[in-house]
């Protein structure tokens, strides 16, 4: 009872705030500097997309060549081993 009374309060206490209107004059000058902002070129996106393929083509050229070489030395390792019981003694 209590518990849903409180939330209640919680609720409506924003019921009597009145808006806030921000003075023109700076209103204005923000204005100016959003517009005034240069947005970025379409050759800059470009070359911003042409880098993260050329990263992401290398890191998998990379772990590629690392698997194959992980995989020539387990054959090499496994044909050193030329045992054909497991017996330690």
């Amino acid at each position: 009872m209590e518990k849903d009374k409180w939330i209640e309060n919680v609720l409506n206490s924003t019921d009597g705030i009145t808006k806030v209107s921000p003075n023109d004059q700076l209103f204005s000058k923000i204005q100016s500097r959003i517009n005034d902002q240069k947005p970025v070129e379409t050759y800059v996106k470009w070359l911003v997309a042409a880098s993260v393929v050329v990263l992401i083509s290398l890191n998998t050229t990379y772990l590629i060549q690392k698997s194959n070489t992980s995989k020539q030395n387990n054959n090499n390792i496994s044909s050193l081993v030329d045992t054909v019981n497991n017996q330690l003694y």
